[in-house]
C-alpha cells in the first residue's frame, strides 16, 4: 500500500544528475561529484533525494569542465563534509553511474 502522506511530503525533483566520477578535495572538506545534468537545472542549495545519509545540500555547481576522454562538457556538484565518517558514507552512496535526484530542501511547518 502506498503511503500517500509520505509521497505528498516528498519534495519534487527539480533536476537529475548522472555521476561520471567522484573526487575529494580534503584541504577544503569537499566531496565532488563530476558528471552531467540529465534533466532540469542543478543549483546550490538543492538536496539529494531518495538516498538516506546523503544529507548535505549542494554547496556549488561548477560548469564547463572538460571531459578527459573528449566527450561533452561536464559539471560538478560540490558538497561540504564535516567529518571523515560522513565522507566515507557518501563515498559508498554516490558512485559512478548513479543518477542523483535533486530537489529543494523541505521547509519547516
Amino acid at each position: 500500500m502506498i503511503d500517500r502522506a509520505a509521497v505528498s511530503a516528498a519534495p519534487p525533483v527539480v533536476a537529475t544528475f548522472l555521476v561520471r566520477g567522484i573526487l575529494v578535495l580534503g584541504t577544503r572538506s569537499l566531496f565532488i561529484a563530476r558528471g552531467t545534468v540529465v534533466t532540469g537545472t542543478a543549483r546550490a542549495g538543492l538536496i539529494v533525494l531518495g538516498i538516506p545519509g546523503m544529507d548535505a545540500p549542494v554547496a556549488s555547481v561548477e560548469s564547463g569542465l572538460l571531459d578527459v576522454n573528449g566527450g561533452s562538457a561536464q559539471c560538478a556538484l560540490t558538497f561540504h563534509y564535516a567529518k571523515q565518517a560522513e565522507l566515507a558514507r557518501w563515498k559508498t552512496l554516490v558512485t559512478e553511474g548513479i543518477v542523483l535526484s535533486l530537489g529543494a530542501a523541505p521547509t519547516a511547518p
